[in-house]
């Protein structure tokens, strides 16, 4: 009887215990949750992290507030980043093949997972477009949506796997376009196409290659009425790539890639940019940061960051001022509009909080361009926030 009781007691000091150490781990990581400050932006990742959200009634009823709250906590969680690292190494000898919303695929690559907006976010974005575009109906409005890689290279994923619908999203958010009287720029057909030829998404990382972008601005050219004629060469930058899927995942198998830039022929009429850079106060003739290729995320070779705000002017016949609207996937495509207007002003609204009315009438705008990829402008709603200021 004397045996039994001591392991009753063994027992319930075992639970004790447990518990206890469970409590001081909470209690500690939700104390370390107060005392750092939040995270702005990931550079393992290479993106701005969500931040605290303010609370709304409309937010809340449509359910954005909870998407935003739990978005936040992912995101600021004490240790972050070393959890995903342990995390993924015990996946590994688990042979799992999703790690953070990404996917191992075939070949090397690393697919981020597709994620689609809610109904009432796309009504949402809809409205903040047609409210601005309304306000400038002398002006010419183009929407560029690019697939991701989840969407165009479907045949890499594991034969398990199977995506969200971004084509079904495209296709009204282009069906809502049209009917607000902005011109939508679809380049998934020329991708589509060219897919097995070329190269159109890094392996490890989210964003598409410069080949990629170069046939997306041809289909820009032709919807925007361009009329340059340059021919380029590929030039090869950087053969040792590992990008942000890489560090986001944990996974080590993804293959690294090749970094291009496109570089205007001897024999082609490419006048060279004056570029002003607003926040650092610089200014330069090119638009690659190659010092960056030494840096973690060499992809910021293109620009040298996400800049909020800049403008750049080309000596080029044109009376054309564009306004680009844009996320990443912009950085590398840049270049090449450049000949076909007389200045460009670029605005990231993910960093830029300034009055882009003012913009408007300051800098003689006559077209407005949008350029997001589609997980990014399905995710982040800076667009929306700087539109309806």
């Amino acid at each position: 009887m004397k045996k039994g009781n001591n392991n009753k007691t063994y027992k319930l000091n075992s639970k004790k215990t447990l518990s206890l150490i469970f409590l001081v781990m909470v209690f500690g990581l939700s104390l370390l949750s107060f005392l750092i400050p939040d995270q702005k932006f990931s550079e393992e990742e290479n993106r701005v992290m969500t931040q605290k959200p303010d609370f709304s009634k409309n937010t809340y009823i449509e359910g954005r507030f909870q998407n935003k709250i739990e978005a936040y906590a992912n995101d600021q969680f004490p240790m972050r980043n070393s959890l995903i690292k342990w995390k993924t190494a015990s996946d590994l000898t688990l042979d799992i093949i999703e790690s953070n919303g990404v996917i191992k695929s075939k070949d090397g690559y690393l697919i981020e997972k597709i994620v689609l907006p809610t109904k009432s976010q796309v009504h949402a974005d809809l409205a903040s477009i047609k409210a601005f575009k309304d306000k400038y109906p002398d002006r010419n409005f183009y929407f560029l949506l690019a697939p991701t890689s989840g969407n165009i290279m479907k045949d890499k994923l594991p034969s398990s796997v199977k995506l969200d619908d971004q084509n079904k999203y495209m296709d009204d958010f282009f069906a809502g376009l049209n009917s607000i009287g902005v011109q939508p720029v679809d380049p998934r057909k020329s991708l589509l196409k060219n897919v097995d030829k070329q190269q159109l998404y890094y392996r490890t990382d989210h964003h598409w290659t410069t080949s990629a972008a170069y046939l997306a601005y041809l289909d820009t050219y032709k919807t925007m009425g361009l009329t340059s004629d340059v021919s380029y060469k590929k030039l090869s930058v950087h053969r040792n790539f590992r990008g942000t899927l890489a560090s986001k995942s944990g996974f080590t198998n993804g293959k690294n890639d090749e970094l291009q830039i496109y570089w205007p022929k001897k024999n082609s009429d490419y006048k060279d940019s004056i570029i002003n850079f607003v926040d650092t106060k610089k200014t330069t003739n090119s638009f690659y940061a190659f010092d960056n290729l030494q840096k973690k995320d060499a992809y910021t070779i293109f620009g040298g960051w996400n800049h909020p705000y800049y403008t750049i002017s080309t000596p080029t016949k044109s009376n054309r001022h564009l306004l680009l609207i844009k996320d990443s996937y912009a950085n590398c495509m840049i270049p090449f509009l450049t000949q076909d207007f007389r200045e460009i002003v670029v605005v990231d609204p993910r960093y830029y909080f300034g009055d882009i009315k003012k913009i408007m009438a300051d800098e003689g705008i006559t077209d407005v361009l949008f350029l997001y990829n589609a997980l990014t402008f399905a995710t982040d709603e800076s667009l929306n926030l700087m539109l309806d200021e």
